[in-house]
């Protein structure tokens, strides 16, 4: 009986196995090569291409420039969403499903037409965001062609774009949380930050590490679009990142040995740092609500 429901899981093992045990055992074994993708013939260089990025100071930049993209994804996904939920819960009902439609909108918009759209926004003569600021007198920078500002122009629009998902994640946490709990935390004197502090955040930290987590994982890849329509990682690199990184080393350098070598650097340094989080979360996390 036990052998017969092992086969349930059969299905799930062979996916598993061929869109992702057998394309990382291919990535790390091209990850020795020196190979451009077309000639059939490859040069084995063993961790030769692993010490080349490593000693890039192109790298170290590009690094840094890939953590701030994090941070800004964790800003706009996970604490901007958690902001907005928590005061829609104090909206009437129609108020309520107003903003769940408002703010989850962009998410159905595909990526290529809010680049677009943020494309006309930024206009430094004449766009919306130029205008605004020429009512305090001041001068509208060229967001995307500005190395100080096109990082954070590309980043707002993955997170438009991303944040009404988790917005709903975390407001379906918030609405779960028995209205015993606040209640009898209302009748304790403990209300507005305090309240939300002490009851609130810790009853919605499995939602919230949910969000925490993907939103890292996944902050890298939703900018890919925004940075290939609006920058192509410009100006001289500035707004490029570790998955962008590897998308031209492969595909416009045609150094695969290099782009996969790139590629595990990314797995090992994000998976790592998703498993040291969640542990570190995990210690906090209330799961008996």
């Amino acid at each position: 009986m036990k052998s017969f429901s092992l086969l349930y899981v059969i299905p799930a093992i062979v996916v598993i196995g061929l869109f992702l045990v057998v394309p990382l055992a291919r990535d790390i074994e091209i990850s020795f090569f020196d190979w451009n993708l077309i000639s059939p013939d490859r040069k084995y260089v063993g961790l030769g291409n692993y010490v080349a990025i490593l000693g890039d100071p192109a790298f170290l930049a590009t690094l840094v420039q890939s953590a701030l993209y994090v941070a800004l994804a964790l800003a706009g996904n996970v604490a901007l969403p958690l902001l907005l939920a928590t005061l829609t819960l104090r909206a009437g009902r129609r108020e309520a499903d107003a903003y769940q439609t408002l703010i989850f909108l962009p998410t159905v918009i595909p990526v290529s037409v809010g680049a677009l759209l943020f494309l006309w926004l930024y206009l430094p003569y004449g766009g919306p965001f130029s205008r605004v600021l020429a009512l305090f007198h001041i001068a509208s920078p060229n967001w995307f062609t500005d190395p100080h500002w096109a990082l954070p122009a590309v980043s707002s629009v993955a997170i438009w774009k991303f944040f009404g998902f988790n917005y709903l994640i975390l407001l379906a946490g918030l609405k779960a949380i028995p209205s015993s709990y606040l209640e009898a935390a209302e009748i304790d004197g403990a209300a507005g930050w305090l309240r939300f502090q002490r009851i609130i955040l810790p009853l919605v930290m499995p939602t919230l590490l949910f969000t925490f987590v993907t939103t890292i994982l996944q902050a890298l890849d939703h900018a890919f679009v925004p940075i290939q329509m609006l920058t192509v990682g410009g100006p001289s690199g500035a707004s490029s990142n570790l998955f962008y990184a590897i998308y031209q080393d492969a595909f416009q350098n045609f150094q695969a040995g290099s782009a996969s070598a790139l590629a595990v650097v990314y797995l090992a340094l994000f998976g790592g740092f998703a498993i040291w989080q969640f542990r570190m979360l995990e210690r906090n996390t209330l799961y008996d609500a």
